[in-house]
C-alpha cells in the first residue's frame, strides 16, 4: 500500500491511500481537526493506516461515507469509533439474501489474504439518504448523491471547496464500464456526472480503483468514453440479435468487437465487455 495523496497536520484537503489489490482507493477528507474517511480499506491494517494518517495532528474522524454496499466498499466501517456511518438508504435497506451474498463474497476475499478481518457484520448505517445528503468536515461540505447505475445502491460524493469528485466505481477504467446492475441507468449516471462536473467546477476525479483524473478536459474525456462504449455496445448487441446469433455466441463476439475496439489487452478484467453485452440484451430483448 501506499499514500498517493497526503495531507499534513493541519492542512487541507484529500487523502488517498492505494491499496494493495484491485488498484483500491481508500480515500480520506480532512479539513481543520476532523477528517471523514470514504469506503475505509479492504485490510485491516490498510484501514489502520488511513486512520493513522487522518487522525495525524490530533484531528477527529467524525464520519464514515460508504458509497455502496459491495464488500470492497463496506470493509473497515467498523473501525473508527464514535464516527458516524452516512450511506444511501438503498444500503441500510439491503434485504437479508443480498446481504448474504456480499458477505460470502467477503469470505472468499478474505481466504486470500495475509490480513482478513474476521468478525465482520454488515455496516449499521446512521444517516441514510435517499436522494442526497450534506455534511461538514471541519469547514469543507461534503455532498453525497445517490447515483445508482453500477450497482443499485451506489452513489458519489461532491467536495465543492476542493474541486474533487469521488465517484466510487465510476470512471475505474474510462472505456470499460464496471456496470453490476442494469446499462441504462449507468448511462444515465454518467451523464449525470457529466452535468456535475461542469455545474461544479470539478477539476480532480477520485474513482474507486486505480488512477485519479485530472483536469476537466481528462474527465470529460473520460465520460465521454463510457457513453461511446455503450452506443457501440448497443450497436452491435442490435445487430447480432437482428442475426439471429443465440445468446452466448452474441455475447462472445460482442466481448471480441469491444476488446479490438479498444486496442489493449485488458487480460481477466475483459471479461465485463461481455457482463455489459448481456446487461443491454436484456434491455434490447
Amino acid at each position: 500500500m501506499k499514500f498517493l495523496r497526503e495531507v499534513p497536520p493541519g492542512g487541507e484537503g484529500l487523502v488517498v491511500l492505494r491499496c494493495d489489490h484491485w488498484g483500491y482507493n481508500s480515500i480520506g477528507v480532512v479539513s481543520e481537526d476532523e477528517a471523514c474517511v470514504v469506503d475505509p480499506g479492504l485490510t485491516p491494517g490498510e484501514v489502520a493506516a488511513m486512520g493513522d494518517a487522518l487522525r495525524e495532528g490530533g484531528r477527529r474522524v467524525t464520519t464514515v461515507l460508504l458509497t455502496h454496499s459491495h464488500h470492497d466498499h463496506i470493509r473497515g466501517w467498523d473501525a473508527f469509533p464514535g464516527a458516524r456511518v452516512v450511506a444511501p438508504a438503498a444500503v441500510r435497506d439491503k434485504e437479508e439474501g443480498p446481504r448474504a451474498r456480499i458477505l460470502a463474497g467477503k469470505a472468499r476475499f478474505d481466504e486470500r489474504l495475509e490480513d482478513p478481518a474476521p468478525g465482520f457484520r454488515y455496516p449499521e448505517v446512521d444517516d441514510a439518504f435517499e436522494v442526497e445528503t450534506t455534511f461538514r468536515v471541519g469547514r469543507l461540505e461534503v455532498e453525497a448523491r445517490f447515483l445508482p447505475g453500477h450497482s443499485n445502491c451506489t452513489s458519489v460524493a461532491l467536495v465543492p471547496a476542493l474541486g474533487a469528485l469521488l465517484t466510487a466505481d465510476y470512471l475505474v477504467v474510462p472505456g470499460l464500464p464496471y456496470c453490476r446492475w442494469e446499462a441504462a441507468p449507468f448511462e444515465r449516471a454518467q451523464r449525470e456526472l457529466s452535468d456535475i462536473v461542469r455545474a461544479r467546477d470539478v477539476d480532480v476525479v477520485v474513482p474507486a480503483h486505480n488512477d485519479l483524473i485530472e483536469g476537466r478536459d481528462a474527465i470529460e474525456a473520460a465520460i465521454r468514453a463510457e457513453l461511446d462504449y455503450f452506443a457501440e455496445l448497443r450497436r452491435v448487441v442490435g445487430a447480432h440479435l437482428a442475426d439471429g446469433a443465440g445468446k452466448d455466441e452474441l455475447l462472445r463476439r460482442c466481448a471480441a468487437h469491444m476488446g479490438e475496439r479498444r486496442g489493449e489487452d485488458l487480460g481477466p478484467r475483459a471479461r465485463q465487455d461481455a457482463e455489459n453485452a448481456r446487461r443491454v440484451l436484456a434491455e434490447l430483448s
